[in-house]
């Protein structure tokens, strides 16, 4: 029965994906012409890997977002053909979890795709250079252990974030639009501060197995509040 429900959801769901995914590869593509550009009027883009930094904003975004609103509207459309909740959210999770991780795993491909055309699309070193140091320094975060793991932190805002709008309606997309604003303009101010480097530094220390063991927990207690929310959520 779960796995019918998983059919019947991905059915409903897989063009909007689809359309996901595409508008990420463009992005990633507009990202490489945008580094060709600056490369060629000798400028280097300020982030790098700016193509794969530009399509992660963007993928995850509309990830979060799309699947959200699809918990939002799924969970009174699921409930009104006579489902239960707990059908619905472990139906539903299993989509969206794999849908994210596919999202991920696309990332990571347009990773390494730009590592390649770095080195051909950069005459000097300094750009090639630069983006080898910035991957290095990450290299732990885009193994594939993380792959799951970031499917899950975007599975479970999603979940949160739709509950969330679902609780209070028309005042919660303003609120979280808001949270974003306010996150987009403090977090830039917030990594130049000397505790952030000391806190991350101390991050980077811990053994990776724990890191990936928070992330996995961070994940499921997101999921998990938001299928709390929805618990007792009245059908519309």
């Amino acid at each position: 029965m779960m796995w019918k429900n998983v059919k019947a959801i991905w059915e409903i769901r897989k063009k909007e994906f689809f359309l996901y995914l595409s508008m990420t590869a463009i992005m990633w593509i507009f990202g490489n012409l945008i580094s060709g550009a600056m490369k060629a009027g000798a400028q280097l883009p300020e982030v790098l890997p700016f193509a794969t930094m530009l399509s992660v904003f963007g993928g995850v975004i509309m990830c979060v977002i799309g699947f959200g609103t699809d918990v939002f509207y799924g969970y009174d459309f699921f409930l009104r053909f006579c489902h239960t909740r707990k059908e619905f959210f472990i139906s539903s999770g299993v989509v969206v979890f794999f849908q994210s991780l596919a999202m991920v795993i696309l990332l990571r491909i347009f990773l390494e795709l730009e590592m390649l055309i770095s080195h051909s699309l950069f005459d000097g070193p300094g750009a090639t250079r630069q983006l080898e140091t910035a991957v290095k320094i990450f290299s732990g975060y885009v193994s594939l252990p993380w792959m799951p793991v970031y499917a899950l932190l975007i599975t479970g805002l999603s979940c949160a974030g739709g509950a969330f709008v679902h609780r209070f309606r028309t005042r919660g997309p303003w609120f979280l639009v808001f949270m974003w604003l306010l996150l987009a303009i403090v977090l830039p101010k917030v990594v130049q501060t000397s505790w952030f480097h000391y806190g991350a530094g101390k991050i980077l220390q811990t053994a990776m197995p724990l890191q990936l063991l928070a992330g996995l927990i961070a994940g499921g207690v997101l999921y998990l509040a938001g299928a709390l929310g929805l618990r007792k959520a009245r059908v519309n």
